[in-house]
């Protein structure tokens, strides 16, 4: 049987530029984290449901440094023990 899990990230721009946003970190659906000093990344937990992932968004979105992106909440679904593979290997 397997698990399904939710990671809970959030990524945030450093630069002081107004309106300027992050740039896009996933990639076929997965999360990518490039070394930049410009964005800020932040892993914020892995959960047993969306609604769990979810809800700490709700708690998170009003703190400093969450609130100055509230777009830039992400969960991402993986199932437990599923080996992802890039193409052609």
């Amino acid at each position: 049987m397997s698990q399904t899990v939710y990671l809970l990230v959030h990524r945030h721009r450093l630069s002081l530029d107004p309106g300027s946003t992050a740039p896009d970190f996933v990639e076929d659906g997965e999360p990518v984290f490039r070394d930049d000093s410009e964005v800020s990344f932040k892993v914020l937990g892995l959960y047993s449901t969306r609604l769990r992932a979810e809800e700490r968004i709700g708690r998170a979105h009003t703190l400093p440094g969450f609130a100055e992106a509230p777009d830039g909440f992400s969960v991402h679904e993986y199932a437990l023990d599923d080996v992802r593979r890039p193409s052609g290997l």
